[in-house]
């Protein structure tokens, strides 16, 4: 395995597969990865780069996600759609118990760009509301459970971290979260109020998470750390 930097397809992680009959390209994180056939010598690659350059391209540069008409956007504490009707002039939400309608007017170019934005950071306001009543709720109520402290709460839009706690118990959660399961969910805030008695991720800290999640807590992890949804995809910067 050995890694090339080119100019405008960034990384590339090249890696040799005694199975490949061909050269398969597929995005990794940061970077494109290449499956080679044995026996592939580097010298070729700036020529193999240039001849699949523009297959290269679209992947390493995948298009936006669009919200369009069609859409049903699944969330924990929601599900969201599109709505376009004369009644009003401009963009507007109502969130009625588990439905959140966002209500556009006749004439909303809802593919544009801006169009986009609006709708989607509606959508954000509207995660980081519930966020802050939902997530608020279940940390208390598992604190109480569980005696353990809390100094305070607090929401952001982190794309990095489902949660965090600092070393004066005070915890911070993506609104994020919301796009998850419950299980999940809960999972975060146990995780958090862990972290409240075991800063690190030691021993104890996974025996303590274990009995607050009353199960094995690496394996609610591991399916954390799989997660996937349309939602995420959708509404992730």
């Amino acid at each position: 395995m050995y890694q090339y930097n080119d100019q405008e397809l960034g990384k590339i992680i090249v890696k040799s597969n005694i199975r490949a009959k061909q050269i398969i390209a597929r995005k990794r994180g940061d970077h494109i990865q290449l499956t080679v056939p044995p026996g592939f010598s580097p010298a070729g690659l700036p020529s193999v780069l240039n001849e699949m350059r523009r297959r290269l391209m679209e992947i390493s540069s995948p298009k936006e996600q669009l919200i369009t008409e069609e859409t049903l956007l699944e969330t924990y504490p929601f599900t969201a759609r599109i709505s376009r009707t004369h009644l009003v002039e401009k963009a507007k939400m109502q969130l009625k118990g588990r439905e959140l309608t966002l209500l556009i007017p006749a004439g909303f170019e809802l593919e544009h760009p801006v169009s986009q934005f609006t709708v989607k950071e509606m959508i954000r306001h509207a995660l980081r509301h519930e966020a802050k009543r939902i997530l608020t709720e279940k940390t208390v109520r598992f604190s109480e459970k569980h005696n353990l402290q809390v100094n305070g709460i607090r929401i952001n839009k982190s794309v990095t971290r489902w949660g965090s706690c600092s070393r004066l118990k005070s915890i911070n959660y993506s609104f994020y979260t919301m796009l998850l399961p419950e299980k999940q969910i809960d999972y975060v805030v146990l995780h958090e109020l862990a972290h409240t008695v075991e800063m690190n991720h030691g021993e104890r800290f996974w025996r303590l998470l274990d009995h607050l999640c009353g199960e094995d807590a690496k394996t609610i992890s591991r399916s954390l750390n799989k997660f996937e949804s349309a939602a995420y995809q959708l509404l992730k910067p």
